[in-house]
């Protein structure tokens, strides 16, 4: 039969991860007749030399960067090459198990959902990052109602018809698992998530740092003026224009004057209702070329 999912792996600097976890994979594909995109992200070692070692198995494709371009770039490439209905984003170095991409792939089909989250169980990122993680989920719940807990999750099932609208709109760094998927929410699209158990890393090194969450907040705030404009800038503008307000009714009450301090941050408060407007005009604009140039 043709197959009905591809596996999308963005590869960097995972030469050590490749030699034991590929062999499982190839083994996993063969038996559920799935296809591979193993995507290197411009490696610095021998990864490429590694996953071309694979190249002749069918089903099995390999995509290089000459330069790399981030993890979303890398995943977006690999979601453009996919042909088949379904696709499933999983890390190449060995952490998800390929049992809960039966599973994702099952919960995808059962629900006639748009996008499945492996929403993980247990957690080998340290306590940092788990604090990153609920400050990213704090903010983006503000923003929207969030059907799933795991948004940055590299698991994800996706049906390509829908998500394929999205790719342009997303980031190329590792903010792109999480901008994805706040972009089908904001759009109605059916999200879920299902249980999953990921391992720990056995070779190699991670690349996620302090600076990835800082890097993902930036691209939120980006995305919470390209979804949410009006709200944002209201959110803003409100506590300039009462702190203003607040500050004018100060000054008056002590010397009978409104300083020019409180009559800025008034304006200033106004100026953000007025670029909320702006912003909403220029968010439909941005959103509909998108889809244009898909």
């Amino acid at each position: 039969m043709s197959s009905e999912l591809t596996i999308v792996i963005p590869c960097y600097n995972e030469e050590e991860n490749i030699p034991l976890f590929f062999p499982k994979l190839i083994d996993f594909i063969k038996k559920h007749d799935f296809e591979v995109i193993a995507v290197n992200d411009g490696s610095s070692d021998n990864t490429v030399s590694e996953l071309e070692k694979f190249k002749d198995i069918p089903g099995f494709k390999v995509i290089s960067h000459k330069c790399n371009q981030g993890y979303g770039g890398a995943i977006k490439t690999g979601l453009k090459a996919a042909r088949t209905e379904f696709a499933i984003t999983i890390d190449s170095d060995g952490q998800h198990r390929l049992e809960d991409v039966l599973e994702c792939f099952s919960c995808i089909k059962k629900k006639n959902a748009d996008l499945i989250v492996g929403a993980r169980q247990n957690n080998h990122s340290g306590w940092y990052r788990s604090i990153g993680k609920w400050v990213i989920r704090t903010f983006a719940a503000s923003l929207l109602k969030l059907p799933i807990r795991d948004l940055n999750s590299g698991m994800k099932c996706y049906r390509m018809a829908e998500a394929i609208n999205y790719l342009d709109l997303c980031p190329d760094t590792m903010a792109f698992s999480d901008v994805i998927l706040l972009l089908m929410v904001n759009d109605g699209k059916l999200v879920a998530e299902t249980p999953i158990t990921v391992e720990a890393r056995t070779a190699g090194t991670s690349t996620i740092n302090a600076r990835t969450a800082l890097v993902t907040i930036a691209e939120i705030l980006n995305l919470a003026i390209l979804l949410r404009p009006i709200t944002t800038f209201f959110r803003l503008g409100m506590i300039f224009f009462l702190a203003g307000i607040g500050w004018g009714i100060f000054t008056y009450s002590r010397a009978l004057t409104i300083t020019p301090a409180a009559i800025m941050v008034i304006i200033l408060g106004v100026l953000c209702f007025i670029l909320g407007l702006l912003g909403e005009q220029l968010s439909q604009i941005r959103k509909k070329l998108a889809r244009i140039q898909k």
